[in-house]
């Protein structure tokens, strides 16, 4: 196969089953899995594909480490044409001798069509293509069905007159397969005795992976639980189903689940199943595991896999086997699910016999309790484990239902949430879809904007933004188009009395839905206190800048950043000479300006310190500094410094004047950048604006 999938077409290339394996696979421990199948030979030939089982009654598993015997040419096509013919019982149970010819080759996939007809209408009807397994059981082949034009699998078995039973249990593995109707159980399309003396089933042909596989590919137990527990609610689904038709598995373990295409679930290998109203043939043949394999499935007293099987199974209590022996089965795949390993795992079968036998659940269940999987899970797989069948799920529609109610009650309480949080929050949100309209919208757009939400989602969003802000707004959508993400975008809403609001924004896309997720709230008050803040700011800057005592800045660096008429004037420089330079550069004692430096990055305020600078004309101006630091989230940004001369008449007076006014306005910025920090208004309900400016 080449790893190619092959579908009930024949052309179209393989779907992903939701279970791809990831890059970093768990290490396989030494032996075989806990449920592989023991075969003679145990090996594949090369070639093989392992990615491929077939159909859930085939048993024979063609992926690397199945048992599958190697043989000359396992994948070579093998040019024959199998005839059909029906099969009844005899006295022994062995199908009754018949008389075949072999017919010629019937028509290949992409052959003419009505070539096919005269295949079916002699009696011939699949042309084996090619063998892709062999093992203890039988050969798989897969095959063309000429009439149909398909391709299928054909499960086929050796005819021993020394083995009837082998042959009998074959056969009627199709017989029930046929009578279970359900998408989760592999449909079979006939079944019968070759020419040459073998008995077959024809079945679809699957891709996939079973839950074995899957369940070794994890690097950890928590790894896909949500998938896997999706795919263990479709066995219990199937095996309900059986379970309805009076069908008991028996046989329930990872290797016999199949996940296929599009996370689709078949149960396989029916060959053990019983029919409750039925009596059970004897059987008069044991089929033992091999040595060191603990986990092949075994018959003849005992029915089943030992490390998944209900006490009374692994006790031979064939009398007491009923549904809830398979809802033990799947409570011990749902332990492996949740904790990484079944019940009863072991090296040696008779190990995990014995334990089963015991009914020896307590280590499986405390490790259950401590897997962190859902509670709801975890004691469900508990019950499902008890040894007293009394205390078990009547059968696997309970454990539906128990697992529906579980998946959907998180649903409903994920919506319920979501509702709640949605409607009770004080911000706006809505679903909008990328043609411009509101999808949905919560009751804080009517508070806020005072439409009902009939007129929001009748028209298009951009028509309640305000004329001024609906070019940005489309930019930003067309943005969200594109699968960019929306961060505090602010634009303006019209209210229906004629006002206008200011609404910030936070939103992310689903382009492939076409849908918008967004959060706003209503930040016009906040507008107000960042254009009145900007506002008194400026006022500060415009009064330092007209004072008539000179003043300056200086950053943490030591750079003068900014300086004002009256200090150039002063000091006798032009701006671009003064402004961006070190401060140290205008002062005649270095450890002095370097002691000042110091004083204020430690969070210090000057007052009246003595210093000497160096004027423009190269002459001395003694000085009086008195600074302080202005430090943003607590870190240091920059000085403001006052330079009184020493010698000047009224200087006094003047610098008195100048921390007076300039205290006011500092007073009023505080209080402004308090209420924004806040949220609340300020008591002299201040005026609108901008984003706070760059200093």
């Amino acid at each position: 196969m080449n790893g190619e999938p092959i579908d009930d077409e024949g052309t179209s290339p393989g779907r992903s089953t939701g279970f791809e394996p990831p890059a970093a696979r768990r290490s396989a421990a030494p032996g075989p899995p806990h449920d592989a199948p023991t075969l003679p030979g145990g090996s594949v030939a090369g070639g093989a594909a392992a990615s491929i089982a077939f159909g859930s009654d085939i048993g024979i598993d063609a992926g690397v480490g199945a048992g599958i015997a190697s043989s000359e040419g396992l994948l070579a096509p093998v040019d024959r044409t199998l005839e059909i013919h029906s099969w009844s019982e005899g006295d022994g149970g062995v199908p009754d001798a018949v008389t075949l010819g072999a017919g010629a080759a019937g028509t290949a996939p992409g052959g003419d069509p009505l070539a096919g007809l005269e295949g079916p209408s002699a009696g011939r009807r699949y042309r084996v293509v090619r063998e892709l397994g062999r093992g203890g059981m039988g050969i798989v082949y897969e095959a063309w069905d000429v009439c149909l034009e398909r391709p299928v699998a054909i499960k086929s078995l050796e005819v021993r007159g020394d083995r009837p039973n082998r042959v009998h249990r074959f056969l009627r593995e199709a017989k029930i397969a046929s009578r279970l109707n359900h998408p989760g159980i592999m449909a079979i399309h006939a079944f019968g005795v070759t020419d040459d003396g073998r008995a077959y089933i024809v079945m679809r042909l699957l891709r996939g992976q079973t839950l074995r596989q899957i369940l070794d590919a994890r690097c950890d137990p928590s790894d896909d639980q949500p998938r896997l527990l999706a795919a263990f609610l479709q066995a219990c689904q199937a095996v309900a189903a059986a379970h309805d038709a009076g069908v008991v598995h028996r046989d329930l373990k990872p290797a016999n689940i199949m996940v296929g295409e599009y996370s689709l679930v078949t149960v396989m290998d029916w060959g053990l199943a019983a029919v409750l109203a039925e009596p059970e043939r004897p059987e008069h043949e044991a089929v033992a595991a091999a040595p060191g394999d603990p986990s092949h499935t075994v018959c003849g007293t005992v029915f089943g896999t030992p490390g998944y099987l209900a006490p009374e199974q692994a006790r031979g209590e064939t009398d007491r086997i009923d549904r809830r022996s398979d809802v033990f089965g799947l409570g011990c795949m749902l332990c492996e699910i949740l904790t990484g390993a079944p019940p009863f795992p072991g090296a040696v079968p008779a190990d995990a016999l014995r334990r089963a036998a015991a009914g020896d659940t307590a280590e499986p269940r405390e490790r259950l309790r401590r897997s962190g999987g859902p509670e709801p899970v975890v004691r469900l797989a508990c019950r499902c484990l008890a040894a007293d069948r009394d205390e078990r799920p009547a059968d696997a529609g309970a454990v539906v239902d128990e697992l529906v109610a579980y998946l959907e009650s998180g649903q409903r309480r994920a919506e319920q949430q979501l509702i709640r949080f949605f409607d009770l929050s004080v911000d706006l949100f809505c679903v909008a879809g990328l043609d411009g309209y509101f999808r949905r919208v919560n009751q804080n757009f009517h508070r806020v904007l005072g439409y009902s939400e009939s007129e929001l989602l009748a028209r298009r969003f951009v028509d309640f933004v305000h004329p001024d802000d609906r070019r940005q707004t489309l930019v930003e959508v067309e943005r969200l188009g594109r699968g960019e993400t929306t961060l505090r975008f602010r634009n303006r809403y019209l209210r229906a009395d004629g006002g206008a609001v200011w609404l910030e924004w936070n939103a992310r896309a689903v382009p492939e839905e076409g849908v918008i997720y967004a959060v706003a709230r209503d930040v016009t008050e906040r507008v107000r206190l960042e254009g009145d803040l900007e506002k008194s700011r400026r006022d500060v800057d415009d009064f330092m800048e007209n004072a008539n005592v000179p003043l300056h800045r200086v950053n943490a660096d030591g750079i003068v950043v900014w300086a004002n008429r009256a200090e150039l004037e002063f000091l006798g420089y032009p701006r671009e000479a003064y402004v961006g330079r070190p401060i140290a550069a205008f002062h005649a004692d270095p450890p002095v300006i370097a002691d000042i430096l110091a004083r204020l990055s430690a969070g210090e305020s000057l007052t009246g310190y003595g210093a000497r600078l160096v004027a423009g004309d190269g002459s001395i101006r003694r000085v009086r500094i008195h600074s302080s630091v202005c430090a943003e989230e607590g870190v240091f940004r920059h000085t403001r410094c006052l330079s009184i001369p020493v010698a000047a008449p009224g200087a006094g007076d003047e610098l008195a004047r100048a921390e007076a006014e300039c205290a006011a306005l500092r007073a009023r910025v505080a209080e402004l950048e308090a209420a924004l920090a806040g949220g609340r208004p300020t008591a002299s309900g201040s005026h609108p604006a901008a984003p706070r400016r760059a200093r």
